[in-house]
């Protein structure tokens, strides 16, 4: 046998070899039991807290958590202690398996809790080696408990559904999608004001979710929250539609705008004592619905949906700003602006930039280019064009 042949059957023997080779850390599934979800909601003793952990049961066949299938895909540890280890700890000795915390998919703060503190315990969820950092983080507008505890119409195990959620809003909205990552940085970004967003149960039979909006955390507590349109207004201003619905409501009639290939653009400058932030918008429209401006040319109803579109925009970040000043909290990120373009200015107001901050004048610049009137140029009310 010629070398070359040896030497081909030496490394293919060690290739196998990989290949059949076991994990020696592998976890065995029938000794534990996989955490999909963490709530932590304030508890009557001072000090304490009120952990839940969602347990996914596991499918047999296909050896992995089950995200539908009926009302036993799912259980709820429910204990009172002063940590979440140690409430973990004390909850494996109640149960048969180990608590396997890797594949946790939502972290849960109740809101009563959050308006207490929820930066300890972020802490032990970047501190755990077997907990990721890319874990969603919510606020719920009752429990964290029963948002854990609910049965969703299309997943059963509702932090799976509350993922599968944020995953579709995601495609065209960022905001939602405040994972332990982006939470640290923004406790520890001195210039923005941490927000996460809120969770609400909802329906008769209550077996849907809805994203309320947005809390504020002001020295990682609760103070307050955007309702829908402030949080428009926040996404705006710090860019994160990748491409959103408008709604034109005017006296000459109706129209919806689907705006997409958005572009941001915020920058801030100082004229003498003034500090000003420029925020400039660029998108592509296009006309998704049109009804009523009766026997109007589509030049003129083009010129009355796009004005009537950067109002709509204008008011939502306004609505959003005026939130910001009222509760004198920057969770719109100047701070931030100015401490990465500015940083020897910043260095002289951060101490006192609660104060400073409302009284920042922000100009506005949008410009929409329809791209697209839709399928027909003009509506069934409309006249024909020059």
């Amino acid at each position: 046998m010629s070398k070359k042949i040896k030497s081909f059957n030496f490394i293919l023997i060690i290739f196998i070899a990989l290949f059949l080779t076991g994990c020696w850390d592998n976890e065995e599934l029938d000794t534990i039991s996989i955490v999909t979800g963490v709530g932590i909601d304030a508890a009557d003793t001072e000090g304490n807290i009120k952990l839940s952990l969602q347990v996914g049961k596991i499918n047999q066949e296909k050896s992995t958590p089950q995200s539908a299938g009926g009302s036993d895909d799912s259980i709820i540890l429910e204990i009172e202690e002063k940590s979440i280890l140690t409430g973990t700890n004390e909850l494996e000795r109640q149960v048969t398996r180990a608590l396997f915390m890797f594949h946790n998919q939502v972290i849960i703060f109740g809101k009563e809790q959050a308006k207490k503190e929820i930066k300890p315990y972020i802490e032990t969820f970047i501190r755990q080696n077997d907990m990721r950092m890319e874990t969603l983080v919510f606020i719920s507008e009752g429990e964290a408990k029963d948002i854990l505890d609910i049965k969703m119409e299309q997943d059963k195990i509702s932090s799976f559904g509350i993922t599968k959620m944020i995953e579709g809003i995601q495609r065209y909205d960022e905001t939602y999608s405040i994972r332990v990552l982006d939470l640290v940085c923004m406790i520890m970004d001195e210039g923005t004001t941490p927000v996460l967003p809120i969770l609400k149960i909802e329906g008769s039979d209550k077996s849907r979710l809805l994203l309320k909006g947005l809390a504020i955390l002001d020295n990682e507590k609760y103070i307050g929250e955007l309702n829908e349109t402030e949080t428009r207004g926040y996404t705006w201003i710090r860019g994160k539609f990748k491409n959103t619905f408008i709604e034109v409501d005017t006296e000459d009639g109706l129209a919806i705008l689907n705006m997409s290939n958005i572009r941001y653009k915020l920058k801030p400058q100082i004229k003498g004592e003034d500090l000003i932030m420029d925020l400039e918008i660029l998108g592509d429209v296009v006309f998704s619905e049109v009804q009523g401006f009766h026997n109007m040319t589509i030049e003129e109803t083009t010129k009355i949906i796009l004005e009537g579109a950067k109002e709509k925009i204008n008011e939502e970040i306004e609505a959003s700003l005026s939130k910001s000043k009222k509760l004198k909290t920057d969770f719109l990120g100047f701070g931030t602006e100015y401490h990465k373009r500015f940083p020897k200015v910043w260095e002289d107001v951060k101490e006192h930039w609660e104060n400073i901050f409302p009284e920042i004048s922000l100009i506005t610049n949008i410009e929409l280019n329809l791209i697209d009137t839709g399928k027909i140029r003009n509506s069934l009310d409309m006249k024909e064009g020059k």
